[in-house]
């Protein structure tokens, strides 16, 4: 008499699977050990690599935070010219940097600060083609930058700038600022028309701004 054959549980089957896959597993390993352990090599490699970079620069950015700190206390105690000094040198060995990105903008100012000009433009030019993620710094940019253009006489380009700065940050604080010193430049240009534009899209676009009765002012001058 033939005995009915015993059913296979799940449990076994999975087990079964398990031991199958864990034999083969070693076989594999057994076969190919050598690429096994180039693979695992390049594997850990790359980890310590990954974790080198990030704990470099951490200690970077650490590092470019406190000249970022020694070169505002030069700034506080009107030390322009030391702070310039670090100011360079931080930004030079520490590119890539949060603060790096912080001081190239105050590079400029400190520039601007001890009255030159020229290369405060430079460097809010320069501020602007490697950065821009942070919109403050960067609005203030544009103002620094046609600030500089328009002590050197340039009141056209100077306008300008304040007019893109104006448009790229429509609704940033400074905005309603950046307009009417666009018109005021476009004024001493002799671009009449240029400067109305901006009075008037100020008033227009800023009526709660406090700045609307001295654009209210110069359109009345102008009309005058």
């Amino acid at each position: 008499m033939l005995k009915a054959r015993k059913r296979i549980t799940k449990r076994q089957i999975k087990e079964d699977k398990f031991v199958t896959t864990y034999f083969k597993t070693v076989d594999f390993i057994n076969k190919n050990s050598r690429n096994v352990t180039i693979g695992f090599i390049s594997i850990l490699a790359i980890i310590v690599l990954f974790l080198f970079m990030a704990r470099s620069k951490q200690t970077a950015e650490l590092q470019a935070s406190e000249q970022l700190a020694k070169a505002n206390t030069e700034i506080s105690q009107n030390n322009l010219t030391q702070a310039i000094d670090i100011l360079l040198n931080m930004v030079d060995n520490y590119s890539g940097t949060k603060s790096a990105e912080n001081g190239a903008f105050l590079l400029a100012y400190t520039y601007f600060q001890k009255g030159e000009y020229e290369k405060a433009q430079s460097n809010f030019e320069k501020y602007l083609d490697d950065y821009g993620d942070n919109k403050i710094l960067t609005s203030s940019a544009y103002s620094g930058l046609a600030a500089s253009l328009e002590q050197q006489g340039k009141f056209l380009d100077a306008a300008e700038w304040y007019e893109k700065g104006a448009n790229k940050f429509s609704e940033h604080f400074n905005a309603p600022q950046q307009l009417l010193d666009a018109g005021r430049c476009y004024g001493l240009a002799n671009r009449k028309d240029k400067a109305k534009v901006c009075y008037e899209t100020l008033i227009e676009k800023y009526p709660k701004s406090n700045l609307k009765n001295d654009a209210e002012l110069y359109l009345a001058k102008m009309s005058g």
